[in-house]
């Protein structure tokens, strides 16, 4: 995800989605009288950080928010800033030298929130390992994740079509989930939490739809998080555009549906997994 200007001003329903799942999640979280720091892991372009994860903590924390893309962290500077809270740092959450990263520095945290970044890590085990040693001992890692969702069945299909196989094939599998084949998406990440040191709070997997206003705004949504259009020529972009959101129709993934108002909803299906993990 490298288009930060476009994410933020269509990606409305995944806030929204954000906004609902960690509220879900707030009561299963413990807050000391004096709380530690917070680490937001792929913060994106910081929306959900400035407006999801910041109103919610407790007066005085400090929030770091993190990103490997450069790119992502000028435009939270620039675009959600809150002087006096939120710190932006470059960090790469499957590093093998955290020790050395830039958010070093501000551990031990008291949180680590992880909102919809899992699915875009090809190493979640290092991941995890990296949350939990930046985590004080009884600190919460939170959790979402997208676990199952059309738009990955459909980059698997694109990467067969002799049209764009050229850009895809080499490294397709690289940005499917961990847990689109999984038959149990929510045991198998119970597992690894638990396998790197963390009690499992909860863990659970849910349907979830995305509502967008237009179909102009769903395209730009899902233009907004698609992994190869940069690798796409300029004047073939819309053409694997269409083919990709055919494959999502095709398989289920993208309906429109008519409410009895005659009104048009204009919708994306997934599958979600929320877990919170404490630090033993």
């Amino acid at each position: 995800m490298d288009k930060p200007e476009l994410f933020s001003s269509a990606g409305t329903p995944y806030r929204a989605l954000a906004d609902t799942q960690i509220g879900e999640l707030w009561s299963a979280l413990s807050w000391p009288e004096d709380p530690l720091p917070v680490l937001d892991v792929g913060c994106g372009p910081g929306d959900v950080t400035k407006k999801v994860i910041a109103p919610r903590l407790p007066p005085g924390t400090k929030l770091v928010a993190s990103d490997i893309s450069p790119e992502m962290l000028e435009f939270c500077r620039l675009h959600n800033a809150l002087p006096g809270t939120i710190t932006y740092e470059l960090f790469d959450a499957m590093t093998p030298h955290l020790e050395k990263s830039s958010v070093w520095q501000y551990a031990p945290f008291g949180k680590v929130f992880a909102v919809m970044v899992m699915q875009w890590l090809s190493d979640n085990r290092r991941a995890i390992q990296n949350m939990h040693k930046l985590l004080v001992p009884g600190g919460e890692a939170v959790f979402t994740v997208l676990a199952k969702s059309v738009h990955l069945a459909a980059y698997e299909e694109l990467a067969k079509d002799p049209r764009w196989a050229r850009y895809m094939k080499q490294d397709v599998e690289t940005f499917v989930s961990p847990y689109h084949r999984s038959e149990d998406p929510a045991s198998e990440f119970r597992q690894l939490l638990q396998s790197e040191g963390f009690h499992v709070v909860c863990c659970d997997l849910s349907p979830q739809t995305f509502v967008f206003p237009s179909e102009a705004q769903r395209r730009a949504a899902l233009k907004s998080v698609n992994a190869f259009l940069n690798r796409i020529p300029e004047d073939q972009k819309d053409d694997f555009m269409d083919d990709w959101m055919h494959h999502m129709e095709k398989l289920g993934g993208l309906t429109n549906d008519t409410e009895p108002t005659g009104e048009t909803k204009f919708c994306m299906h997934c599958t979600t997994l929320a877990a919170v993990g404490r630090k033993l």
